[in-house]
């Protein structure tokens, strides 16, 4: 078996699968809040930039941010269940397909963190007195960073016990975080060099250690299936994706929640949206992760205008990716046998949409009340409204189209 052609053949199978979705991902008004949300992230970033001295922490501050990045070291390997049988027997055949994995997961964390330094050179300028140069003289310091950190993560992956790894990303959360705290502040090559000796020495101990280990393939399959699911569940928010498997909880803590459904004919689909969103992990997380990130971008705006537009843009994007749970039991013909019209369950999303939305409205407003005043409420409280509102609206042109394809 020729295992760089085997690999080359995954690696364009995942590169189709990406570009299928990613067209419908970034259309028209999903580009146009991105680049407004980011546009006004960047704007208020570089006048908070300004009002700091030297006095600031930017050192440890960037040094707890970067380490993330830093630390976090998938290695994408591209394999499928099936592997687990049918490349089992060639295992040792397989060093180069994993070196190739290995490269691509470097060029790709690279770029992320790129991404990272770019954000947080106007900081260490402002606060630390770096210079454009800097730039390319810590990238490249924190990219042989990133290598090691992948190899050590890859050889980590041989070891079948969880605690290994939890242990393992601990310690080099710690290095990689003393690592850029010394890079930020400017310390002593020395030192720098001294702490980078010990995540090589790190590396070489897991090397030798793991050197005649096999690989852990369902750990290896069950990694790279979760980071698939994760790309299709983002996905599933703009198109359908049949490959998306979710995940089920009962969490009976919100049997409550359901209960205040009332017991009627024409609260059928609203009973099962509502028990969907409960259940789901994909829906409820959405909405929790959004609005703990709303509360904290809030938390960290104390004018009125920026939370205003904080505030209706986190509302804005829960609800416009909440809209997919109406496709989510369109592939079941089991709840056709209901006689219950379309209409019936296009108000069901509708009212199901607006009290979650309402209830985040209210969250953010009650943490702009905190950080400002009651203007401050009222104002997050009224664009909430109007948000559900335009979303409301967008929501009747999809159920018309889906219609006009239905029938």
């Amino acid at each position: 078996m020729n295992s760089n052609v085997r690999w080359k053949e995954r690696f364009s199978l995942f590169m189709q699968e990406m570009q299928r979705y990613t067209r419908y991902i970034f259309n028209g008004h999903f580009v146009i809040v991105l680049v407004i949300g980011l546009g006004g992230l960047a704007y208020y970033y570089s006048e908070w930039v300004d009002t700091l001295d030297s006095s600031f922490p930017a050192a440890l501050l960037l040094a707890v941010v970067m380490a993330i990045p830093l630390t976090n070291s998938p290695v994408y390997t591209f394999l499928k269940e099936p592997d687990m049988f049918f490349l089992l027997p060639v295992e040792t055949k397989l060093n180069d397909y994993f070196r190739r994995s290995i490269r691509l997961s470097l060029v790709f964390q690279g770029y992320i963190l790129l991404m990272f330094l770019a954000v947080s050179m106007p900081l260490y300028a402002a606060v630390e007195d770096g210079q454009l140069k800097d730039f390319f003289y810590l990238f490249a310091i924190l990219l042989v960073v990133k290598y090691f950190n992948i190899r050590i993560k890859w050889s980590i992956l041989h070891f079948q016990e969880d605690s290994v790894r939890h242990i393992d990303s601990v310690v080099r959360y710690l290095l990689n975080f003393g690592l850029a705290f010394l890079l930020f502040s400017k310390a002593s090559i020395v030192f720098v060099f001294l702490l980078f000796a010990v995540l090589v020495v790190l590396f070489l101990y897991f090397e030798k250690t793991t050197k005649h280990k096999l690989l852990k393939w369902e750990l290896l399959i069950e990694l790279e299936n979760k980071r698939m699911m994760a790309f299709y569940r983002f996905a599933n928010m703009f198109t359908d994706v049949p490959k998306l498997k979710e995940k089920i909880k009962r969490r009976q803590w919100l049997n409550p929640v359901m209960s205040l459904v009332g017991y009627r004919h024409d609260n059928t689909y609203s009973y099962l949206y509502v028990r969907t969103f409960c259940r789901s992990s994909d829906y409820l997380g959405l909405f929790v992760r959004l609005t703990l990130i709303g509360g904290f971008v809030l938390l960290s705006l104390t004018s009125l205008i920026p939370q205003i537009i904080g505030a209706g843009l986190f509302v804005y994007v829960t609800g416009f990716q909440l809209i997919a749970i109406r496709r989510q039991h369109e592939n079941m013909i089991w709840h056709d046998l209901y006689p219950i019209s379309e209409s019936v369950k296009n108000q069901a999303v509708e009212k199901l949409l607006t009290n979650v939305l309402i209830v985040q409205g209210v969250i953010l407003a009650v943490v702009a009340l905190f950080t400002n005043s009651l203007l401050s409420f009222a104002a997050v409280l009224a664009i909430s409204i109007v948000m559900i509102l335009l979303l409301r609206s967008y929501y009747a042109k999809v159920i018309r189209k889906l219609q006009h394809k239905w029938d």
